[in-house]
């Protein structure tokens, strides 16, 4: 299934141990850039939260924000040392009073802003903590997953659309380069029947320049890729794979490098505003494919 970039999702998981809500949100990206917001207690888990959502989403910019309230019971198992924080007051006591400061001024709210002086608390029940956050994860990622389906879907049906009408003119450029090389003879002939008086010389100067003209304006390969490359791209939104942005935007490029020398070729009015048209559609599907995974 094809995928939008673009998600929100949030899981609550509750606990013996406390509350876990975890907040998911992807944008566009050209690859995968993950962000994770973790208390500093559970950053013995953040490799492997990393590994699961890289399995699961694999293009992007995802930002994940963890937030944790433990239960009253395991409140402690969190904490930092009281007797090891006595410590750290009082021997910040000592200095502030060294240095000629009051020692009501070493409040808890000081301390705790000392964190590379205070030991990093390790979790008790590993196993518990693991569980609640990837329940959390599990949950989160599924829910934006069905988010970026449903706007992927909808991108998709747009696209349809656009190579619709692309093929629309490619259609009728093709029908009008026959009549293009028939509208240049006629003007060759008028041109040359006041000049010159035969007619074999005529037809042989006509027949020249025709040669000539035929081979600066043929855009038979052009159209001919062009189309074939049209319908691989519709052939890929029909495909229910995922991650194909990449490979859509590569056949959009082709699409364009063909389209620019069909502009460039056209010799023809009516060819070149269909040339132009071409050109408006892709850099409307170019913007939409930023958004597609």
């Amino acid at each position: 299934m094809i995928k939008s970039m673009t998600g929100f999702a949030r899981a609550d998981i509750s606990s013996k141990i406390g509350k876990l809500s975890l907040e998911i949100s992807t944008i566009n990206k050209r690859f995968l850039e993950i962000s994770i917001f973790l208390p500093k207690v559970f950053a013995i888990f953040e490799t492997d939260i990393r590994s699961f959502v890289s399995k699961k989403i694999t293009r992007g910019q995802v930002s994940l924000k963890f937030d944790f309230n433990p239960s009253e019971k395991n409140i402690f198992s969190i904490l930092p040392d009281i007797a090891y924080l006595k410590s750290l007051k009082k021997g910040w006591g000592k200095l502030a009073k060294d240095l000629g400061y009051k020692k009501d001024e070493i409040s808890l709210n000081f301390l705790l802003q000392q964190t590379k002086y205070i030991p990093e608390e390790k979790i008790k029940d590993v196993l518990s903590f693991k569980k609640l956050i990837f329940q959390a994860l599990e949950q989160a990622v599924a829910n934006v997953s069905k988010m970026r389906q449903k706007e992927g879907s909808l991108l998709v049906k747009d696209l349809k659309i656009r190579v619709q009408k692309i093929q629309k003119e490619l259609l009728f450029i093709r029908q009008k380069t026959p009549v293009t090389k028939k509208n240049f003879e006629k003007k060759l002939k008028a041109k040359f029947e006041d000049i010159f008086k035969e007619k074999k010389e005529i037809e042989d100067r006509v027949l020249k320049e025709l040669a000539v003209f035929a081979d600066k304006i043929d855009i038979a390969e052009e159209v001919l890729r062009l189309d074939l490359h049209l319908k691989s791209f519709l052939n890929l939104l029909k495909v229910p794979k995922d991650a194909i942005g990449r490979k859509l935007e590569f056949l959009l490029q082709e699409c364009l490098r063909e389209t620019n020398t069909i502009a460039s070729k056209a010799s023809d009015a009516h060819i070149s505003k269909a040339a132009v048209e071409i050109k408006d559609e892709i850099e409307k599907i170019k913007e939409q494919l930023q958004n597609i995974e």
